[in-house]
């Protein structure tokens, strides 16, 4: 079979994210605990951070190699499989196992809930990516939302809470130490803890609301790249870009959560009030 030559470059994305996918897994099975050590004591904890920005760069990839795809004609049967096994593997695998690889060092009882909740996120991942792949179309129409939460986004929850966990644990950064007269360090560090137990629960909501076809997720990728935009956003664009580069552990937890519950709440608030306007989702044409 010969190929496109404008399929080669969204290839070559779309594997890139693949390889972050498969990168972040070889970092999270090199931890090991701590003999003789807490539930959190972990050898070579830095791995967890690792892989958790792997999830992230795996996002962009995510991001640019349908767009290019779709600008170049390069879109094909093949890249949308391909996109999907990747996306199944980044953005499904690696959250699951993060979740497992956190919570080891607990009592069995409990490792046994979180491998049945890590399994219901995997399963969402999985069921959401068939359904994507077996619904959506090359036309850009059909890109600019989402059926139920879409992977990267769940993936992001996940990933973005280690990162701020192990932020707070590791207690290096600057910043924390200018705060630590005001919030202690033992305080802040004892109220993360709690972030590995949470995850594998929000893992399993997670799970849930990939699958759900009832809630509507806009795609951010396309709305910020395929529209234009007011001044004012642009401003906002700049110094929440500005933020996120100078303290990413804490703005990427609070926007990734913050896309999850945005949508559920303002579906419960147009099933109270229907005569509102959504004009965050689009109201009409294709979704994933």
């Amino acid at each position: 079979m010969e190929a496109n030559r404008n399929v080669l470059l969204p290839n070559l994305l779309t594997l890139g994210n693949g390889v972050c996918g498969f990168y972040a897994l070889s970092e999270l099975f090199n931890v090991r605990l701590i003999p003789g050590g807490g539930e959190l004591d972990f050898i070579l904890p830095s791995a967890f951070t690792t892989a958790a920005w792997l999830v992230l760069l795996g996002m962009v990839f995510d991001v640019f190699d349908g767009k290019v795809a779709r600008m170049s004609g390069g879109a094909s049967a093949l890249g949308a499989q391909l996109d999907s096994l990747c996306d199944l593997v980044t953005f499904g695998v690696v959250p699951a196992v993060m979740m497992l690889r956190l919570n080891m060092g607990f009592d069995p009882t409990w490792q046994r809930v979180v491998w049945f909740f890590s399994l219901a996120y995997f399963v969402g991942a999985t069921l959401r990516l068939a359904r994507f792949t077996a619904e959506s179309g090359p036309e850009e129409a059909a890109h600019l939302a989402f059926k139920g939460l879409p992977s990267p986004g769940a993936a992001g929850c996940v990933a973005s809470l280690v990162l701020f966990y192990r932020y707070i644990a590791a207690f290096e950064a600057r910043e924390l130490r200018w705060l630590s007269p005001f919030l202690p360090q033992q305080v802040l560090q004892e109220t993360v803890n709690y972030i590995p137990i949470g995850l594998p629960i929000l893992g399993l909501v997670l799970g849930f609301t990939m699958v759900s076809s009832r809630i509507r997720f806009p795609h951010v990728g396309s709305l910020f790249l395929n529209r234009r935009h007011s001044f004012d956003l642009l401003v906002y664009m700049i110094f929440g870009g500005i933020l996120v580069a100078v303290i990413p552990e804490v703005i990427f937890p609070v926007l990734f959560l913050g896309y999850l519950i945005s949508m559920p709440v303002l579906a419960v608030y147009h099933l109270f009030f229907p005569a509102a306007s959504d004009s965050s989702v689009p109201s009409s044409g294709p979704v994933e």
